[in-house]
């Protein structure tokens, strides 16, 4: 007999294989076997001690445990900080899964599936006239809706904006926390500095408020930028030379850490068409990163611009960094590499301006080798002298 934290003894298994496939996220349509001669079997977002591994913020390190026992499938959750959901119900104690059953992880959802005979009141849930569709969103986020039916439809519709908005508010407030923590942390020890009346601590505190107050200035603005759904006002535009700028005003912070800011600016380019305000934003977005992810003293980015053939501008940043482990999360808003120094929202809103000067913009990344992102945007465009935007 062997034990788990779930269910105790782990009883009989019958002969029937059972699979779990990932529906949302990058992973979607990954599937994982289970067979009930296996051990407990443990979803979560650390590679190391998950059986089942989801790259999934909301997901926790250690959310869920699937088992066999007596025959049936079961599933519980691991004290996760945003709980387990079968069938969109929360779950507190370990539960029988049947076939067709939808799990939720945070902003993962997985369907249950088993080669088992569906009892007679299974059958009759799944009959033709109830039958389940799967469909998706851009947000990669899971709604089931009945064939024929409406009323399902909208509501459906419904709890998926409802699940949209809870994600985005939970990932949030988890980022305010994070400034809320530091900034308590600098009025402390400036409290105590003040009762010992010792100025060079104080000016230590001060610095950690000053930084954490352009934090916040930081989020804020990315959050009003994320949000704004205004077209681009198009104007000739002078990208070498904007290029040029956004360099300078990060030159100190390479300097500081001793780290290579290159430009290679194609001299053949003159006036495309162009916001400049929010291009600049692509700009800082790419560059910060690059520069935040090489090592000091060796690190590397590379700025750059062409025009290819087909008439696009090709816009390259390119950095000596240690590479991305899941480059398909990359645009996910709230999604941060960085802990509780990045709101997740830079490459978000990277995305967002270039999809709106109808261009693309993608990456390519080698672990231990770098990453180059390239933004390409097609120039046969109307500027605003030519088109008014409302």
């Amino acid at each position: 007999m062997q034990e788990t934290r779930c269910t105790g003894r782990i009883g009989r298994y019958n002969t029937f294989m059972a699979k779990l496939t990932i529906l949302t996220g990058p992973l979607r349509r990954q599937a994982f076997e289970l067979d009930p001669k296996d051990q407990p079997k443990i979803i979560g977002r650390t590679r190391d001690k998950a059986h089942f591994f989801l790259p999934d913020p909301a997901v926790s390190r250690q959310h869920a445990e699937l088992f066999f026992r007596d025959g049936q499938w079961l599933i519980c959750d691991l004290n996760s900080s945003n709980g387990t959901f079968l069938n969109e119900q929360r779950i507190t104690r370990p539960v029988q899964l049947h076939s067709q059953d939808q799990i939720r992880c945070g902003g993962t959802v997985l369907l249950f599936e088993t080669g088992e005979p569906l009892a007679a009141g299974e059958a009759a849930r799944l009959a033709d006239d109830q039958r389940i569709e799967l469909v998706f969103d851009p947000g990669e986020t899971m709604v089931a809706v009945a064939f024929n039916s409406l009323q399902s439809k909208q509501a459906a519709a419904r709890r998926q904006r409802m699940l949209e908005a809870a994600q985005a508010a939970m990932n949030l407030s988890h980022g305010i926390k994070n400034i809320l923590q530091a900034l308590r942390t600098g009025i402390d020890v400036m409290d105590q500095s003040f009762r010992q009346d010792n100025l060079e601590q104080a000016r230590k505190s001060w610095a950690i408020l000053r930084r954490n107050l352009g934090t916040i200035e930081k989020f804020v603005l990315d959050m009003l930028k994320f949000t704004q759904d205004e077209k681009p006002r198009l104007q000739p535009c002078q990208i070498n030379r904007l290029a040029e700028t956004v360099i300078e005003l990060l030159r100190p912070q390479a300097q500081q850490r001793s780290v290579a800011l290159i430009a290679q600016l194609d001299d053949q380019i003159g006036l495309v068409p162009l916001d400049p305000d929010r291009m600049q934003d692509v700009l800082m977005n790419l560059l910060l990163n690059a520069l935040e992810a090489v090592p000091p003293q060796t690190g590397q980015v590379t700025l750059s611009t062409e025009l290819d053939a087909a008439g696009h501008l090709l816009i390259r940043v390119q950095d000596n960094g240690p590479g991305i482990e899941n480059p398909e999360m990359l645009f996910r808003p709230f999604h941060s590499t960085k802990g509780h120094m990045g709101t997740g929202l830079g490459l978000a809103i990277a995305k967002k301006v270039v999809s709106a000067h109808n261009g693309t913009i993608d990456v390519q990344t080698l672990r231990g080798e770098g990453t180059v992102f390239t933004v390409r945007i097609p120039l046969n465009q109307p500027t605003a002298e030519k088109n008014t935007f409302k």
